[in-house]
Order: structure tokens, then sequence, then C-alpha cells
């Protein structure tokens, strides 16, 4: 009776996982990986990588580096604006704007403002302005970069932070519990809902998440809390990147990239 009821279990089980929904996606390119870290691409087809600790923007013709010997290593990399593009130090507190030529425009050492912080997330936030959580208060803020000052808008966070994420006008994180939410320029918080475990995610609406998990890529709502399969072929990958129903899987080998639409 048992082995009836183990091998019942078993079957059912197979079958929930037969079902289980998918997304397809269509294959565009490959290209040959050369890189540690693969970052995203952008709408004219640049790809951006880090190797040796050097920023890197590359196509078929021509590539442009950046490399400060003085600020460690390159923590975090925000790509939504080609023209402004914000590289964070975490390990040194500071944040490196650079421009389409990868040429350096500003620097900011937040230990260095009137009320120093120290930054664990940062972002690029609208009208001169950086999204930046403080750990010492654990509160989410916007930096002035032509006042070099900081302004804390939310209360603290009392579940730390586990990703994060920003455009213009929100900054989005996941707390340890992986509870989701949402932050306004003007401080108005919005709870989002609540992710499986992941292994590396990445918000494409605000309650829609791409997320990895042990190889797996998922499209999951964080207000159903339901997931799709996203059907691309690689077995095993390092990481993703999504933009402009494009997405681009990261692998030792090969950087190949899809299209994909159904991403709501």
């Amino acid at each position: 009776m048992k082995k009836a009821l183990l091998s019942f279990t078993l079957l059912f089980c197979a079958f929930i996982s037969a079902q289980e929904l998918t997304i397809p996606v269509k294959f565009l390119s490959s290209t040959k990986n050369t890189t540690e870290r693969y970052i995203g691409t952008d709408a004219f087809g640049w790809e951006y990588t880090i190797t040796d600790n050097e920023f890197r923007k590359q196509n078929d013709q021509k590539r442009l580096n950046y490399k400060s010997l003085s600020l460690g290593d390159i923590y975090r990399v925000d790509l939504q604006n080609p023209l402004q593009i914000v590289l964070f130090y975490k390990s040194f507190n500071t944040v490196v704007l650079l421009d389409n030529q990868l040429t350096e425009t500003a620097r900011f050492n937040f230990s260095d403002i009137s009320q120093p912080i120290i930054a664990e997330a940062a972002g690029l936030a609208s009208q001169n302005r950086l999204w930046l959580y403080d750990i010492n208060t654990q509160q989410i803020g916007l930096y002035d970069t032509s006042q070099n000052s900081f302004k804390t808008i939310t209360p603290q966070l009392n579940d730390g932070m586990k990703y994060y994420q920003s455009d213009y006008n929100y900054f989005y994180w996941i707390n340890n519990s992986n509870k989701c939410y949402r932050v306004n320029l003007f401080g108005k918080v919005n709870p989002l809902g609540t992710v499986e475990d992941f292994d590396q995610l990445q918000f494409t609406a605000p309650t829609t998440v791409l997320f990895s998990k042990d190889n797996t890529l998922y499209l999951y709502n964080t207000e159903t809390q339901s997931r799709k399969v996203v059907e691309i072929k690689e077995k095993s990958f390092k990481s993703f990147y999504y933009k402009e129903q494009i997405l681009s899987i990261f692998t030792d080998n090969d950087i190949t990239q899809y299209k994909i639409t159904a991403t709501e």
C-alpha cells in the first residue's frame, strides 16, 4: 500500500511539473563571450561588460573602456540612460558618472558630504539626483548632485534589502522576507506582493519579475504569485538581462539574445 501511494505521489508531482506554463522566446543572435561579467545590452546593440574590473562598452566595430585604479571593484552598474551611466563602487562609498564615450563626468564620495552616509544601493533618478539607500539610517533617499546633499524619503526599513532596482521615478526593492516594494520621488511606498526564493532577479513591470533559480528562468507575478518558465535553450547560465523585449543570457562561453514579448 505504501509503495502504491508513493508511486501515485511521484506520478502526480511529475504531472504537475509537466503542466507548468511556459513563455516562448525567439532566438536572435549568439556571440562568443570573452568577459567576466555581463552587465547588459542597450537599444543600439552595444554590450556592456566588466573584465579585470574594467568597464567596457563594445559592438562589432569598436570598444570603449573605463577603469579607476583607486576605487576598488565595481559593485553595480545602472544602464537605464546610456548617456549617463552610473558606476557604484560600494567599498569606497562612491558613485562615478560616465557619458556615452565612457568619459568620467562626475564623481561623488558620500563620506565627504556635510552629513556623511554609507550607501548600500545607488541608482539614477530624475532631475540630477541619485537614489541611495543609507545603511546607517536604513532609509532610502535622494542625493542632489548639484547641491551635494542627501534627503531621506522613507521610514526605516525593518527587514533589510535583499535586492534593488530603480528608474527615474521609482526605487524598487525586495526585503529579506522576499516582500516587494517601490517608493516614488515623493516618498510614497507601495507594497507589490512577494516573490519566491531567487538567485538573480529583474523587475520588468511593477508587479512582474524575471528571476532565475537553479538555472531555470521564470516570469513571475508578485501579486498573484504565479509563474511561467521562460523557454531558453541554456541549461546553465551566469546571468541575464532584459530590456525593450530583448532577453540576453550570459554563459561561460556565449552571450545569447532572444526576443520575449510576454512580460506582463
